[in-house]
C-alpha cells in the first residue's frame, strides 16, 4: 500500500500535461473558490497538539446573500491530496461549490503535511522532519478533525455537523468516532466515498507482498532520515518517463494498474488544475500505517512491534478501532473498480458498523477509487445520491 500510494502520486503528477485555459491553474482551493465569484474564507487554526491546519470555507453558494442560517459541512480530502480535490473541477462537478450551491456552509479541510497545513507552533518540518511528520492518520483524526468540528460549531453556531471524506478522508472519521465516541453527537451523517479501513484483500499481489515487509521499509526510511515524500527532481522525471506513456499491463502492470483504477475516468483538459493542488504531501508514516493494515488485515493502531506494543497498548499488538461505538448515521459510496478497496472488504466494513444509512455501490463497472473526486460524470452516479441523503438526515 505504502509504495503503490507514492507511485500513485508521483505517476499523477506525471500525467499528461495538456495545455488549459482554465483561469485555476496555479491557484490554492481558496483563491480557486473566489476565482469563481464564491465568498471565499481562510481559517487556520491550532491543533491540541500544535499543528496549524488550514481550512477553506465557502460560506454560502453563489446566488445566495448569506443571511439565512446554513448547516454546516466538513470536507475532508484523500491520501496524499488536499482540499483543492473538492473544487479543482470547477463549480458544476466539484463537490464543493455543489454543496454551496445547495444551502450548506461548506468548510474544506487540509490535514497536516500537506502544503497547506504544514506548520506547528514550534516544529520546522525541514529542519525537524523525524518530529514535525511523526503522525498517522490516527493523529489526523483525533486533533485535526476533531479540532476542526469544534471550531466550525463555534463560527457556525449550529450543534452538529455534515461529513464527507474520501479514501483517507473516510479513515480519520471512522477513527475518531470509534475512538472519542463523544463526536458522533457532533456529526448528522458521515459520507464516506471509497472508504478505506479494511484492507484485507488488497487487490494487487505485487503490492501485498512488499506490505509484508512495511516495518523493514519503516525502519530503513528512519536510517536515512527520510520523513516526507520527495515530489520534484529526478523521482519525477523517472516515474514520467515509466507512466506517461505507460506500456501494457503485460510489460508493466503497475504503471497499467494504476492508470486503469485510479486515473482512467478524469479527463485530460482537467489535469493541469487538478496537479497544481494534488498531490499536496504527506508524511511517510501514513502510508505505512496502511501498509501495515494491508500486512494485519485488520483495522488498528499503529504497530510499534511486540515490545513496544506491550509498553504502549499492554498488549503485544495494537488495538482494533472498536466500530460498534459508532453512532453517526454512515452513508457509505463504494465502487467496483476501486484499486484499492475491493467490495469485499467495503461490505466487511459496513457490516460493522451499527448505523449505516446507505450502503451504495456506484452504477458503473469502469468507477475506480480516484473517480470519487476526479471523474467527469461523478455528479449523476455520485453526488446526486449523496445529495439525497443529505436531506434525508
Amino acid at each position: 500500500m505504502a509504495l503503490f500510494s507514492i507511485l500513485l502520486t508521483l505517476c499523477l503528477l506525471s500525467i499528461h500535461q495538456v495545455l488549459s485555459d482554465k483561469s485555476d491553474i496555479g491557484l490554492n482551493p481558496g483563491e480557486m473558490v473566489a476565482n469563481h465569484g464564491y465568498p471565499s474564507e481562510t481559517h487556520e487554526i491550532t491543533t491540541d497538539d500544535g499543528y496549524i491546519i488550514t481550512l477553506y470555507r465557502i460560506p454560502h453558494g453563489i446566488n445566495d446573500d448569506g443571511t439565512a442560517k446554513r448547516p454546516p459541512v466538513l470536507l475532508m480530502h484523500g491520501f496524499s491530496a488536499c482540499s483543492g480535490e473538492f473544487v479543482s473541477l470547477g463549480p458544476e462537478r466539484g463537490l464543493g461549490y455543489i454543496l454551496a450551491d445547495a444551502g450548506y456552509d461548506v468548510w474544506l479541510a487540509n490535514a497536516r503535511g500537506t502544503a497547506h497545513s504544514r506548520k506547528h507552533i514550534s516544529i520546522d518540518p525541514d529542519l525537524n522532519p523525524e518530529q514535525f511528520f511523526n503522525f498517522t492518520w490516527h493523529e489526523i483524526a483525533i486533533y485535526d478533525v476533531a479540532n476542526s468540528i469544534d471550531y466550525i460549531l463555534e463560527v457556525n453556531g449550529d450543534e452538529s455537523v455534515y461529513y464527507v471524506g474520501h479514501s483517507q478522508g473516510t479513515t480519520v472519521f471512522l477513527v475518531l468516532a470509534s475512538t472519542i465516541p463523544e463526536y458522533n453527537n457532533k456529526i448528522k451523517l458521515a459520507n464516506l466515498m471509497a472508504p478505506a479501513a479494511i484492507i484485507k484483500h488488497y487487490p494487487n499481489t505485487f503490492i501485498q507482498g512488499i506490505c509484508k515487509y512495511v516495518d523493514r521499509v519503516w525502519d530503513l526510511l528512519q536510517k536515512y532520515r527520510i520523513y516526507e515524500i520527495p515530489l520534484v527532481g529526478t523521482i519525477r522525471d523517472t516515474v514520467t518517463t515509466l507512466c506517461v506513456n505507460y506500456p501494457d499491463e503485460e510489460s508493466d502492470p503497475l504503471c497499467a494498474f494504476i492508470h486503469d483504477s485510479m486515473l482512467s475516468r478524469i479527463d485530460e483538459a482537467d489535469v493541469p488544475v487538478v496537479v497544481s493542488n494534488c498531490p499536496s504531501g504527506a508524511g511517510l508514516k501514513q502510508y505505512v500505517h496502511y501498509g501495515q493494515l494491508v500486512r494485519d488485515g485488520g483495522f488498528r493502531q499503529w504497530n510499534y512491534g511486540t515490545e513496544k506494543n506491550l509498553e504502549v497498548y499492554g498488549t503485544e499488538n495494537p488495538p482494533d478501532y472498536d466500530l460498534s461505538l459508532i453512532t453517526t448515521p454512515v452513508a457509505f459510496y463504494y465502487a467496483k473498480n476501486d484499486g484499492l478497496i475491493t467490495v469485499e472488504d467495503e461490505n466487511t466494513l459496513a457490516a460493522m458498523v451499527p448505523n449505516v444509512a446507505i450502503n451504495y455501490m456506484v452504477p458503473d463497472d469502469s468507477f475506480s477509487h480516484g473517480a470519487f473526486a476526479m471523474a467527469d460524470d461523478v455528479v449523476e452516479l455520485v453526488y446526486n445520491e449523496l445529495l439525497d441523503i443529505m436531506s434525508q438526515y
